[in-house]
């Protein structure tokens, strides 16, 4: 990080942030732990590593979500919005899948998580989550070969 960042923040104040609040990201340089980014053009942030679903790069900017401010005042950033919601829109992009693929994927929980990963940009956790609330919502049916959608 040595190209110039010393106006950022690295801590932020107690209620600057809330938790889950969108905020605009630029990722500007990547650590063993993952990728730093800048904040609303003011705060270093970090998106660990095992949190990235994604191929990313230097100078991308991405809508990011304050996922923790940590007791030192350091920044946790997530690339996915609070779980409840990222769970919602993966749904709708799971349906869209179907249906781009007609009404079929080889996608199912059993899957790997590499797989899932490449496909939807997302873990298989939230993947796994997503195809229980449709399969519950009866959008959806559960094969040993994957995916289906209902009617």
């Amino acid at each position: 990080m040595d190209k110039n960042f010393t106006h950022l923040k690295e801590a932020a104040e107690p209620g600057v942030f809330a938790q889950w609040q969108e905020v605009a990201a630029e990722i500007v340089a990547f650590t063993d732990l993952g990728a730093k980014v800048v904040i609303n053009d003011e705060y270093i942030g970090l998106v660990y590593g095992n949190e990235m679903y994604a191929d990313y790069h230097e100078g991308q900017k991405l809508t990011a979500y304050i996922k923790h401010i940590r007791e030192d005042g350091r920044i946790d950033v997530s690339l996915q919005p609070q779980q409840r919601k990222h769970i919602v829109s993966t749904t709708d992009k799971i349906i869209a899948h179907l249906k781009a693929s007609g009404g079929k994927s080889r996608l199912n929980d059993t899957s790997a998580a590499e797989d899932i990963k490449n496909t939807f940009q997302i873990s298989k956790k939230v993947f796994k989550q997503a195809i229980g609330r449709l399969y519950k919502q009866h959008k959806i049916k559960i094969t040993d070969n994957g995916i289906e959608l209902v009617g």
